[in-house]
This record gives structure tokens, sequence and C-alpha cells, in this order.
């Protein structure tokens, strides 16, 4: 099975392709058909090819269930939250500059609709869609850096760290003004990559986590968080 994976990477074949034959496969690794269609039989069975009318063929990656299954298994492995805010910081400080600079005008539209609808939750204080908006806005700016590799790693962790925003805006949400400083910076990052300014979009992301990871430290420990010194904002700057 090993082999044939190994042959579809190198080949550099995409969802869609045809595999080579049976007898093809089994002339190519010097081993019998039946290994073969063992094997072939192995990898349908992780979603890697199928078999339908005129051969076996790459399969499209499902990547939500893959999503699913990776986050169920870090919950029942008792991740932590801290843990996984470090990961993500990992993933987000080296997205963001990469995104501050590949962001194309489209990324750019999307970011900014995001934006809106954070907003519009702000105006009628609806948590739920404040935290999916907030949760929307750091998964697009990842996309943003045109790199497939982090956004698989921010798709994995997606359904956690939903939950832990969850958390931690509820908590938040007793101090007045709150809500629009949270606001405020996430415009000031889309701000700097829209800018282009990739120390900037670094410099704010960083504070924005590392805020976000000490409130986390607080409220695991059971301690109440320091109201914070937030200044009157007028949302039509923004």
């Amino acid at each position: 099975m090993e082999e044939i994976r190994h042959l579809i990477l190198e080949g550099g074949l995409s969802p869609g392709d045809r595999l080579l034959s049976e007898r093809e496969l089994a002339v190519e690794l010097k081993v019998s058909r039946t290994v073969i269609r063992e094997a072939l039989k192995s990898l349908e069975m992780l979603g890697i090819v199928e078999v339908k009318a005129g051969g076996t063929f790459i399969k499209e990656p499902e990547l939500n269930g893959m999503y699913h299954t990776l986050s169920y298994t870090m919950a029942l492995d008792s991740v932590s939250i801290i843990e996984l805010l470090e990961t993500r910081k990992i993933i987000e400080i080296q997205a963001i500059k990469l995104a501050a600079l590949r962001r194309t005008s489209t990324d750019l539209a999307i970011i900014s609709e995001i934006l809106e609808e954070m907003k519009q939750a702000l105006k009628e204080n609806d948590l739920n869609k404040s935290v999916d908006a907030d949760h929307k806005f750091h998964s697009y700016l990842v996309k943003s850096s045109q790199n497939k590799v982090l956004s698989i790693m921010m798709d994995a962790t997606s359904d956690l760290f939903r939950e832990v925003l969850s958390i931690t805006r509820e908590k938040l949400g007793q101090y007045s003004g709150m809500d629009k400083a949270i606001y405020a910076q996430h415009y000031s990052i889309y701000k700097a990559v829209k800018d282009q300014n990739v120390g900037n979009a670094e410099k704010i992301m960083t504070e924005h986590l590392e805020t976000l990871d000490s409130e986390l430290k607080l409220i695991v420990q059971g301690k109440d968080l320091e109201p914070p010194e937030i200044e009157e904002m007028d949302m039509t700057e923004f």
C-alpha cells in the first residue's frame, strides 16, 4: 500500500486522475495482482482512491471529515486550551505576515464583509453572531496567506478554537466597551494587511493573541479578569 501511495505522490497525480491498471501496477512494483488488489481496497477505505467504471481514480480529499476527526481526537486526548492557543499563535502569526504580502483584492473584500458582520453583531449585542464573525475573520486571514498547509492546520483546530472564543467572549462581555475594543483590534489587523504592512500586521496579531492567552489563563485558574481600560470609540471611524 505504501508503495502505491509513493507512486501517487511521485507521479504528481491530482484528484480525478486515473491510476495505472492492476496489471501495470503489479509489473511496476514487482508483486502479484492479488497484492495490488488488496492494497487498492485499503486505499479506497481510507478515501484516497475510488474504483469505478474505467479504472481506479484519485479521490478528492474529504477534509471536513478529517478536521472533525482530528478535533474529536484532540478533545478525547485532553488537549488543553493553553496548548491549543500556543498552536494557533504559531499558525496565525506566521500566516498574517504572508497574508500581508499575498492577499488579493478578493481576500480584502471578503474580510471587509466579515468585519461588517462583526460590527452588526456588536450593534445587535448578539454574542453568537459576534463569535461566528470573529472565528471567520481569523480563519480567512490564514486562507489569505495562500499557504494550503497553514489553512489545513487552521481548519483542523477550528471546532475547538470556536469553543475557546465562545468561552472568552462570554466572560469579556461583562465589561462595558470590550466588544468595541475587540472590533477595533480586528479592524487594525485588517488595515495592516490591506496596507501590506508586514511588521505592523505581525505586531498587532501577536498582541491580540497574547492578550487572549492571558485572559484564558485567568479563566482556567478560576480568577476574575481585570477590567480593561477602554477609551470611548466612535464606530463610524471604522
